[in-house]
């Protein structure tokens, strides 16, 4: 039987250790991703207790709007044209990069609105991946291989 599929060898294969690796990762062992709330909540505790007296404008971050959310699907409710039981748990970026305007951002934006840019649209910082989780391997209903890459968030930022 093996050797009527000597072509999907390698592809078998791969499933099988991306399927491993995804099992290493399991959600017990994920950290967990809390909401912005409960971060400050979590930041504000550590820094009381480490607190070295510095102001508090040290403290701001320029993402604080740009958060990472997770929903969990099936893979065929990503709406890519497969058909598949399997599921994952999709992570995607959302939130506000008002705040990580820069000066930059600002002159762009005075220069356009005096006329003094060619270009009539100035593109405002929004709330992007700026890393990605690792390929997703799966069997479609067919038993066809696929592997999903740059599928889900790993960390978001505003670019």
């Amino acid at each position: 039987m093996p050797e009527d599929y000597p072509d999907q060898f390698d592809e078998v294969v791969d499933f099988i250790q991306a399927t491993i690796k995804r099992l290493r990762r399991s959600p017990d062992k994920q950290t967990p991703i809390f909401s912005r709330r409960e971060r400050n909540r979590q930041h504000a505790a550590t820094n009381l207790e480490n607190s070295n007296k510095k102001g508090r404008r040290n403290q701001r971050g320029k993402n604080r709007g740009c958060v990472l959310t997770e929903i969990h699907l099936n893979v065929t409710d990503l709406d890519l044209g497969y058909e598949t039981k399997e599921e994952l748990i999709f992570r995607y970026c959302s939130g506000s990069c008002d705040a990580a305007e820069t000066t930059y951002d600002k002159i762009l934006k005075n220069l356009t609105k005096k006329k003094k840019l060619v270009t009539d649209k100035v593109r405002q910082a929004c709330c992007r991946p700026t890393a990605f989780d690792d390929d997703l391997s799966f069997l479609d209903d067919n038993l066809v291989y696929h592997i999903l890459k740059k599928h889900s968030a790993k960390r978001c930022g505003c670019v």
